[in-house]
């Protein structure tokens, strides 16, 4: 169960736990609309998504006023008064409301029957009810895999192939994003790269897709790796789709370049 638990929600280690009993988010998100109902997508419009599906999802308390709740919510987003990612930002139990509810992709298995019932029947860009162990849930499906069909994966990279494109300057061909803190970017930085501490990483994963293109190849480094794997799960559950992890981060930069203090 725990290591189901890790695969369920990306970088959200409180989802991971809830989840564990057995394109970039759109300003209009349009929903189709139809009745509210407890027993999650109306028959005529489900469907069986073969392959991994990319959901968000909004968590309310297991109650009565929890329902209803999001029965307002559905008819807020029904006439397009509000959009889901807002709403999970603002009213969401779950820790993925600080992405808008985003749970990145997911793939049978690895979550609670009744939300993957859900999530595996619903139509991208509609949304369903379902109710777990863990509360009452609004489910968006964003995207579906085919069957067999690769899902984002973080990939590595080595630090001599990260200085090809810092000699060379070819800042605008990717992004380059450092997550360690502010104290220790001042100790010591690479050319191109932009401070997005992963301490702040709540704040700036709203407006990430705003400073940096997730359709480029982005390159991520800490000061050894680890803090820089967690950001690459993060943004490949925001959309990005090319995440490359610096091996040894800063620390085996500053081996093949002096001019990089090593601390």
């Amino acid at each position: 169960e725990t290591t189901k638990m890790s695969l369920a929600c990306a970088y959200s280690s409180a989802f991971r736990r809830l989840l564990s009993a057995s394109a970039r988010p759109s300003t209009a998100s349009r929903i189709r609309r139809r009745t509210f109902s407890v027993s999650s997508s109306s028959e005529s419009s489900k469907v069986n998504h073969e392959g991994a599906v990319k959901v968000s999802h909004i968590l309310v308390d297991a109650t009565e006023p929890g329902k209803a709740l999001l029965s307002e919510f559905q008819t807020l987003l029904d006439g397009e008064a509000e959009t889901f990612e807002g709403l999970a930002t603002m009213h969401s139990k779950c820790p993925s409301s600080s992405r808008g509810g985003n749970l990145g992709y997911i793939t049978r298995g690895q979550t609670v029957a009744e939300f993957e019932r859900v999530a595996f029947s619903t139509p991208v860009n509609e949304v369903a009810f379902a109710t777990t162990p863990f509360g009452h849930h609004l489910i968006k499906v964003l995207d579906a895999k085919e069957s067999g069909q690769a899902v984002p994966q973080m990939q590595s990279i080595r630090v001599d192939e990260v200085k090809q494109y810092v000699d060379s300057e070819s800042f605008s061909e990717v992004n380059l994003i450092d997550c360690r803190e502010e104290h220790e970017f001042a100790i010591a930085k690479v050319d191109g790269f932009k401070l997005y501490p992963l301490s702040r990483a709540e704040k700036w994963q709203m407006t990430i897709e705003m400073d940096v293109d997730p359709e480029k190849k982005t390159i991520v480094m800490c000061h050894g790796g680890i803090r820089s794997a967690k950001v690459c799960q993060m943004l490949l559950s925001l959309g990005f789709e090319d995440v490359h992890n610096v091996v040894g981060g800063i620390d085996a930069y500053s081996s093949i370049d002096k001019s990089v203090p090593r601390y």
